[in-house]
């Protein structure tokens, strides 16, 4: 167990006046959660906003009021490496998961396999879900050039990527209906939280008419949130965080597929927390393409790891990926990182076809890059508590590893 200074894998901070507008939201109710959806809308340009407690539980309804329009429909078309929520979510609005492997250098959909995909069976395809994984922009314009089908909807997975552009355009407003996650570890965080914003009339009618059915947060949820709140204040920071990361019952930076999550509606709280949430979004964005471009700069170039072609995304990166395609390499690189707190974490454990409860729907399908990236895929930290020192020490050690093979 390691003692001492240890970044966080991803980190948005939450400081004492975010708690003390929480507070304060709480006693203004509805008013705080309209005030943060008005703004939402305004900023995002887009006609309709709802606020849930989880991106997941946005995604979930998301399906189920397409569900509602397109009841034929059935099957959600997903990257094959994705973050595990996204499956869960699906399962959870009763739909089916279909998959298409990635390309490896972007992390988004392999598109000569999605092309045929959707020429051989798009007639039970409700959605198809980009997703723009640690803030890679998906090719939502190119995904739309190849649907024919005016029946199959494009739900943006945005959960990543508050606040990101790419070609003069908003990430989470390219989709037909867009969500965003404000949980821990994403560009803005209210602890948890999900948005959803679409300027489609039907989707948001079909949304509005579930809303009888979610429940507010309770008395004792409400209570766990707040002393989540002040636990990730206290423990987020470096000086702090071993404490918490040596807990293996807290699960942190684990992947969990579970789709038997709470939904609920956003609480006042949690607005609050939000508040001055563009300027939050601002600074932390600036801070993280500050450290990733210095990051690029003291990694040496090096033929048993690879940077992704990522120089023109480097202002959108919620976390900095490499790949290193030596098992024993990557892995030696982790181990090294945990014993010196530098919050290098690998990502996903397996592609979507690999998740054990789920695995069964797939067999005889194979997703080699998904896969082949789920296995070398690992992430540098790069929000606002990580210092220069502690890149030039990331790309110190991870030079002296990966050049010298075990």
């Amino acid at each position: 167990m390691r003692i001492g200074r240890t970044l966080p894998p991803a980190a948005s901070p939450i400081y004492l006046r975010d708690i003390i507008n929480g507070i304060k939201g709480v006693f203004r109710g509805k008013e705080e959660l309209e005030r943060f959806k008005s703004e939402i809308k305004e900023y995002f340009g887009m006609k309709h906003c709802f606020l849930f407690s989880s991106g997941k539980a946005a995604l979930t309804l998301i399906l189920k009021a397409l569900h509602k329009i397109y009841p034929g429909r059935d099957e959600v078309l997903i990257p094959a490496f994705s973050c595990y929520s996204v499956p869960s979510a699906i399962v959870r609005a009763g739909l089916k998961v279909r998959l298409c492997d990635i390309h490896p250098d972007t992390l988004d959909f392999d598109f000569e396999q999605l092309a045929m995909s959707l020429q051989r069976s798009a007639d039970g395809l409700l959605a198809i879900i980009p997703t723009h994984l640690f803030g890679f922009p998906a090719d939502v314009a190119r995904i739309r050039n190849l649907i024919d089908d005016l029946k199959i909807t494009i739900v943006e997975d945005a959960a990543q990527a508050m606040g990101a552009e790419w070609n003069g355009k908003k990430l989470g407003t390219l989709g037909d209906v867009n969500f965003f996650s404000l949980g821990r570890g994403k560009a803005l965080s209210a602890v948890e939280g999900g948005i959803i914003l679409t300027d489609r009339d039907d989707i948001a009618e079909k949304i509005r008419s579930q809303l009888a059915l979610i429940p507010d947060y309770s008395i004792f949820a409400l209570m766990r949130l707040f002393f989540m709140t002040i636990s990730l204040t206290l423990f987020l920071h470096p000086r702090l965080f071993w404490l918490p990361k040596s807990f293996p019952f807290l699960k942190l930076g684990e992947t969990i597929y579970d789709p038997n999550f709470n939904i609920r509606k956003m609480s006042a709280f949690q607005a609050g927390l939000a508040n001055s949430w563009q300027e939050k979004v601002k600074k932390f964005k600036k801070i993280r393409s500050t450290n990733s471009r210095h990051l690029v700069s003291c990694l040496q170039p090096s033929s048993t790891y690879y940077l992704l072609p990522i120089s023109y995304q480097l202002n959108n990166l919620i976390r900095f990926p490499i790949r290193i395609d030596d098992e024993g390499l990557r892995m030696k690189v982790l181990r090294r990182s945990y014993q010196m707190g530098l919050g290098i974490m690998p990502t996903y454990p397996d592609s979507i076809n690999g998740i054990p409860e789920i695995k069964d729907v797939f067999q005889g399908q194979r997703f080699p890059m998904a896969k082949e990236v789920s296995h070398n895929l690992i992430t540098l930290p790069i929000h606002s508590f990580v210092a220069q020192k502690d890149e030039e020490q990331i790309a110190a050690m991870i030079s002296q590893i990966t050049h010298y093979r075990l």
